[in-house]
């Protein structure tokens, strides 16, 4: 059999149903919806299944894609039945630690305008009636949450689908191979015959690393075993006369989940060892109709079950009616992996979703797919951020393992990870390491928080102290290593920059297209630019270097570099551009020389000129550091006179000790990202994927500057050129904290009076003002200097005045020569 598609979608789980329900309502036909063998199917999810469904999340892209979800799937019914009952999530705490870290979801719930209540411990009894509230410190819970019913939202998008004549949903067929010419895939081979289509979505949930093999790529997803159980029956639910009227509550102290199934009481356990599970072993469906669960493990069950007895009088003693093992998908990040893959031109994945966000996703793609942007910020979730190191089998199997281990985990902010470590050390690791260096992970580099070989430095240093959770993964030293490059200058390791190569006679014509500023720049000049979604939303920021007429040089984000250039290269296509693109990050190792005695230094280091006149800001040029070949460009990330030098990586510890030795007699020291980032934020730079992203146009951001609409064409400038005379209404201002000793660490809510008016994008101490400063979008009221607010951290107000930028200055004179 021989069929014809515009789209064939793998996996007829809650990803795939949603996109092929959002996709015919905007107007698409032709798509085939592929269901069993190895892959997801609408049976798999049982009447035992959790469907656990909540809103409030640390990353508002989550948040975002809970928030229409759950709703949706209470609209849809199939029979009378609805897709989720709205009956709450109750998040109830055991321990001081883990009330003040309800207190700050609360933050995260306000941030992103979830409604949500802190209550007593009485109030989460009468809200959960079986629950003894006697061993709680409080609760947290949100009224739209609750618990969904995917089978039935399922059934209701594919009826739905289906009455539209847009989709054909093929059941029993199994995925055998996939058919590429040219870098796409021309056909889905299975076991009932060939579909030649235009794309495909891979949405097949735990088998996805499978048919990911057959297109040539690594869907980078970890099937772990999560235990569940059913008790009963309970004779107190069962007189609640339904099967679901309890809100479900989550234990995080016990890694615990709790939910109603009429008379029975279903308890779900991350409070075990991971279990992972390789893709190929798990069974067809040929061998088992549920081949998503597994045996049950009883000894990973008891602990927590004799916890939640305690917390649930009423099922002590109770028999275990059902139990078993199911899967989830872990990504290395714990985020989904979404979009179109570089790799594969017409390859879309849809992998690694909770149902808690599915129908989220699925509206998500189906715009992404009809208007080629997919609406809102996915770079926390892009299937092409990912490193070579993240897609190694066995990273990905030892980050699921952590990713599962962290589901109910208190994670600080600053927490680094704890595996896999050492992965990627930079030319300078040993020197950094001798000076002390407190290290940290990013993208798989290690970099150094602070030195502790700056200690004296902090002993003697106007520091503000810090204590408890605000204190953790911090040092004093920081504000040190802060202080001294503002007064000396600091030496930085900027290495694990992105750097990209692009070279040859369409550079330039490329550069045009997805950099908003005018890249026809001199030789030697170097431009700050942003990249935009056709939308206009950021995607990403960048310092661009002219090395020839037809060569530029690329500085990006560490943690954005795999998606820039992916970007870069699916725009090349686009354009049937003859520009190479090429990754230059682990060929080249850099410095970050920072701070007013930046120049003496560097030209005690070398003999090469290195006067304002021979390095004017905003230029580079290719010098010697003794015997180093080194390109060195006149900028700075942290508000102060200096420079980035770059060198081939097998030069970097000689370049390091020239410098080092050189800025001795000056008071150099090593500094870490503490610092930097603290610099940063007392001269306003704006930080990508806090500050800037996707969500945000150039102007709301204040980089309008960096936006040239004098040229005819770029992406996203029909909309920016709007933008410009039709502002947004909100945008990004600088607030300080009335107390020179409050700190807030990022997603706080800025409030007006008791009106949620923003969040906190990112924030530090300015050390060298004696204030905490803090960024947030602001409706443009309320972005007024000298406007009173508020900002709430762990439930305490602290008052904020909004402030004009920057904080500190160099002036001119140093800045600029």
């Amino acid at each position: 059999m021989q069929t014809k598609a515009r789209l064939v979608i793998i996996g007829a789980g809650i990803v795939g149903c949603s996109t092929a329900y959002h996709l015919a309502k905007r107007g698409w036909r032709d798509i085939v919806v592929l269901d069993q063998g190895p892959l997801p199917h609408t049976g798999g999810s049982t009447s035992h299944a959790p469907g656990g469904l909540s809103l409030i999340s640390g990353s508002r892209f989550l948040t975002e894609l809970a928030r229409y979800s759950v709703p949706l799937y209470a609209s849809l019914a199939v029979e009378g039945l609805a897709g989720a009952a709205q009956v709450g999530g109750l998040e109830v705490a055991k321990s001081p630690e883990r009330w003040a870290e309800l207190k700050r979801r609360a933050g995260w719930g306000k941030s992103f305008g979830v409604e949500c209540h802190l209550l007593t411990p009485a109030e989460c009894g009468a809200k959960a009636p079986l629950l003894d509230p006697s061993s709680l410190l409080g609760g947290l819970f949100t009224p739209g949450a609750g618990i969904g019913r995917p089978v039935t939202a399922c059934q209701a998008m594919t009826r739905e689908a289906e009455s539209l004549g847009a989709v054909r949903f093929q059941g029993g067929t199994t995925v055998v191979g996939l058919t590429l010419e040219g870098g796409r895939i021309r056909e889905v081979v299975t076991d009932r015959g060939r579909i030649e289509t235009e794309a495909v979505l891979l949405a097949a949930g735990i088998w996805g690393p499978i048919l990911g093999r057959m297109a040539g790529i690594t869907v980078p997803l970890q099937p772990m075993e999560h235990l569940y159980a059913t008790v009963g029956p309970v004779p107190e639910l069962a007189a609640l006369g339904t099967d679901i009227a309890m809100p479900i509550v989550r234990v995080h102290d016990n890694g615990a989940y709790c939910r109603m199934h009429g008379a029975e009481f279903g308890i779900g356990n991350y409070d075990h060892a991971p279990l992972s599970v390789d893709p190929e072993d798990i069974v067809s469906h040929r061998v088992s109709r549920e081949p998503t669960k597994r045996a049950f493990t009883p000894e990973h069950f008891s602990r927590t079950h004799r916890a939640v007895e305690a917390l649930f009088p009423a099922i002590q003693g109770k028999p275990v009616t059902h139990s078993f093992n199911g899967m989830f998908s872990f990504t290395p990040d714990g985020m989904p992996v979404l979009g179109p893959h570089r790799d594969v031109g017409n390859l879309w994945l849809g992998e690694a979703v909770w149902v808690t966000h599915g129908g989220g996703v699925g509206r998500l793609l189906a715009d992404w797919m009809t208007d080629g942007h997919p609406g809102m910020d996915v770079r926390e979730a892009d299937v092409n951020r990912f490193t070579a190191h993240a897609l190694t089998r066995a990273y990905i199997r030892t980050r699921g393992r952590e990713s599962y281990r962290n589901t109910h985990a208190v994670i600080h902010p600053a927490e680094p990870m704890a595996l896999p470590r050492d992965l990627r050390r930079t030319a300078f690791h040993a020197r950094v390491a001798e000076r002390g260096g407190v290290f940290v992970e990013a993208g798989g580099w290690e970099r150094a928080a602070w030195c502790e070989a700056n200690a004296a430095l902090a002993e003697t240093a106007s520091v503000p102290a810090r204590a408890g959770w605000e204190a953790r993964h911090w040092s004093p030293i920081q504000g040190a290593e802060h202080l001294a490059t503002r007064r000396a200058a600091g030496l930085y390791d900027v290495s694990p920059l992105t750097k990209t190569l692009v070279a040859g006679p369409g550079a330039l014509a490329l550069l045009q297209e997805v950099c908003t500023n005018d890249m026809d720049v001199p030789v030697g000049q170097v431009a700050y630019t942003l990249s935009c979604e056709e939308n206009g939303g950021i995607r990403s920021d960048m310092t661009v270097v002219r090395l020839a007429p037809d060569r530029f040089r690329i500085m990006g984000s560490a943690a954005s570099g795999p998606r820039d250039q992916a970007w870069l290269r699916a725009h090349a296509e686009r354009l049937r551009s003859d520009a190479a693109i090429s990754d230059e990050t682990s060929a080249l190792c850099g410095l970050g020389l920072w701070g007013p005695a930046a120049r003496d230094i560097l030209a005690r280091a070398t003999a090469s000129d290195v006067s304002n006149e021979a390095i004017p800001y905003y230029t580079a040029r290719q010098i010697e550091v003794g015997v180093v070949p080194a390109l060195a460009l006149r900028i700075s990330y942290v508000g102060e006179h200096g420079y980035e030098i770059y060198t081939p990586t097998e030069y970097g510890l000689r370049l390091w000790d020239a410098l080092w030795d050189a800025g001795q007699e000056h008071g150099l020291i090593a500094g870490g990202t503490g610092a930097m980032d603290s610099l940063r934020v007392e001269k306003g730079y704006r930080r990508l994927g806090a500050d800037i992203h996707a969500d945000a146009d150039p102007f709301a951001a204040g980089l309008g500057f960096a936006v040239d609409l004098t040229k005819p064409s770029f992406i996203g400038r029909p909309v920016l050129a709007e933008r410009l005379i039709t502002p947004a209404g909100r945008k990004l201002a600088c607030l300080t904290l009335d107390d020179p000793a409050a700190v807030v660490l990022g997603r706080e809510p800025i409030l007006a009076g008791d009106r949620t008016v923003g969040y906190v994008t990112s924030s530090n101490t300015g050390y060298s003002v004696g204030r905490h400063i803090a960024f947030g979008y602001l409706p443009d009221q309320f972005a007024v200097p000298g406007q009173s607010l508020a900002v709430e951290y762990f439930g305490q107000r602290f008052a904020a005045r909004v402030v004009a930028e920057p904080l500190f200055d160099t002036g001119g004179a140093r800045l600029e020569g």
